[in-house]
């Protein structure tokens, strides 16, 4: 999975995300809908493929709450097409890692030091990722650590 290099936090930031998406679903339902007029039989999981898989990058930009929204409805197994289901669960088990300058800036920012300066050892690359946090592989002072 590519790795997340910024994470838009103000409101127009995200509201801007959000809209961007809003636009690129829109025109996917034109597109879907346009097809109609020249051929009678026009299936809907092409479309609901493509929505989902822009709703669930968005989200998962987003992280935080707005990937817990998908997760919560891919639970729902009626509430929902098949295709955002299948995407928007895969937020219970994957999402986008932080890229290892944006974790330098956030050790920065509440420990005023960077990993390697605390950690013996520190992995660049996240071991796993959720969408309220990520995990790296550390040591200190001979002892494995989980640091999230």
């Amino acid at each position: 999975m590519k790795e997340q290099s910024k994470i838009p936090v103000s409101k127009v930031q995200r509201a801007s995300r959000v809209l961007q998406t809003g636009v690129k679903v829109g025109g996917n339902y034109l597109k879907h809908y346009g097809k109609t007029v020249f051929y009678k039989e026009v299936n809907k999981s092409n479309l609901h493929e493509e929505n989902a898989e822009d709703i669930y990058n968005t989200l998962s930009e987003l992280k935080g709450s707005a990937l817990k929204v998908a997760k919560m409805m891919s639970m729902d197994k009626n509430m929902l097409p098949k295709a955002y289901q299948n995407k928007f669960a895969m937020g219970q088990y994957c999402a986008p890692p932080l890229s290892y300058p944006l974790v330098i800036k956030t050790f920065k920012k509440y420990f005023g030091k960077e990993p390697d300066q605390i950690f013996d050892t520190f992995t660049k690359s996240a071991i796993n990722a959720a969408s309220i946090g990520q995990v790296h592989q550390a040591t200190l002072n001979g002892r494995k650590l989980a640091v999230r």
